[in-house]
């Protein structure tokens, strides 16, 4: 931990740090008077100087190299090929300032993100809670909160291509099924965390639309409008009402994502700043030259455009806030919140010989509590700590049968 916070693993240079949830250790790390000595440490570790270190900074590198040598060895001191560095200073200014609109920009996005992942938690433990409290048919209540445990997943797996198992490679030596009936695997695998029999109808309908490249999510908030409507005679109206108003939230909240995924900034915007981006570090030892000399000039050039590219790198990365955000870490918080719900949930009952009569002083100490029936109520157990692998199961693709594995990133 003191080398840094909890993060997932990353199987490629190319892939950016994606931090879990924060914890109090995780914040006392983050504020350390010891974070900077910390960083420097882990330098060569960052994801953003490895992405960076080729092509970007190697170029740089060789064009330094390059001028060095042919203004040292090749040409003489009236032919030496520089550029005036106050002139260029006022571009690199501007360059800096482009680079942190770019961040910040990028920076919406993903708060934005964090913030429909907030909604859509919440809206979920509301129609979980309430569920539990105005639906008194079993059969109805239980797959209301399957189908509530499902939608993180089914969400998950419709934001990001691979659902958030980020160790699935592209192309895969080891197996001959196709990348998109690994990802559908994983994705019947989590259902199967909720759905254990497989034989749920509302599991195969989940597991039909996404395979047959459908809106799956839109297929979850139609089951849970099924299973409210349903509910339409035995739960009061009002809350009928109510129950429906909490699964439109849910709705905004998803259509709130799509719109981020489906929408990127500007690409002029984007192509526009990565052209700036390419000339500058590149011009940069021509400017440097004539100030610092050979020597100086290959660092000089190096560090600083290492110092603006990244800014800019960031940015990039933050642009697509899905594929950053710890997701399945979201997914099965929510899953534990309404599981916790679903078992722990006691109805308030006054007991026989309770009744107060308005008035009566003398009836304050046999005030309504709860019945206790501690040997009845199932207790909780965070089932992220139970075994949820299905190693021995198989599904059918379009490649054949292929084992179901869960590919846990932490």
């Amino acid at each position: 931990m003191w080398f840094g916070q909890s993060r997932l693993k990353r199987n490629d240079r190319r892939c950016p740090s994606r931090d879990l949830n924060f914890t109090p250790l995780d914040w006392a790390n983050h504020k350390s008077p010891y974070r900077r000595i910390r960083h420097m440490i882990n330098i060569f570790k960052s994801s953003t100087l490895q992405r960076l270190a080729f092509p970007e900074l190697s170029m740089t590198a060789g064009i330094a190299l390059g001028l060095a040598y042919y203004n040292e060895f090749v040409a003489t001191s009236a032919a030496e090929i520089a550029i005036s560095p106050t002139a260029f200073g006022g571009a690199t200014t501007a360059i800096g300032i482009l680079a942190g609109f770019r961040l910040n920009a990028s920076y919406k996005r993903y708060e934005e993100c964090r913030i429909f992942w907030g909604d859509t938690n919440n809206a979920i433990r509301d129609l979980a809670r309430q569920t539990k409290m105005w639906m008194r048919n079993t059969e109805q209540q239980a797959r209301m909160l399957k189908l509530l445990k499902a939608f993180p997943v089914v969400l998950n797996f419709h934001l990001n291509c691979k659902g958030g198992h980020h160790l699935i490679e592209r192309f895969d030596k080891n197996t001959d099924a196709s990348f998109e009936d690994r990802v559908h695997a994983e994705y019947l695998a989590e259902l199967r965390d909720i759905y254990t029999d497989g034989k749920d109808p509302d599991y195969h309908r989940m597991a039909k639309v996404k395979y047959n490249g459908g809106n799956a999510p839109v297929e979850v908030l139609t089951l849970m409008g099924e299973t409210i409507a349903g509910s339409v005679g035995s739960v009061d109206a009002i809350y009928v009402r109510e129950l429906d108003e909490q699964l439109q939230r849910l709705c905004g909240a998803f259509g709130a994502s799509e719109r981020v995924l489906r929408t990127s900034l500007p690409t002029s915007f984007t192509r526009h700043t990565s052209r700036l981006m390419f000339f500058w570090p590149n011009a940069l030892p021509f400017a440097y030259y004539s100030a610092l000399g050979p020597y100086g000039t290959v660092f000089a050039s190096i560090f600083t455009s290492w110092a603006i590219l990244s800014i800019e790198d960031i940015g990039v990365q933050l642009e697509e806030p899905f594929f950053v955000l710890p997701m399945r870490q979201y997914s099965e918080g929510i899953f534990d919140a309404v599981n916790q719900i679903g078992c722990n949930y006691e109805a308030y009952s006054i007991e026989a010989g309770d009744a107060i009569e308005v008035g009566d002083a003398a009836a304050k100490e046999n005030l309504p509590r709860y019945s206790e029936k501690e040997n009845q109520r199932p207790k909780y157990i965070r089932q992220s700590a139970a075994p949820r692998f299905h190693v021995d199961d198989t599904v059918a693709t379009r490649n054949g049968v292929i084992r179901v594995k869960r590919a846990h990133d932490y």
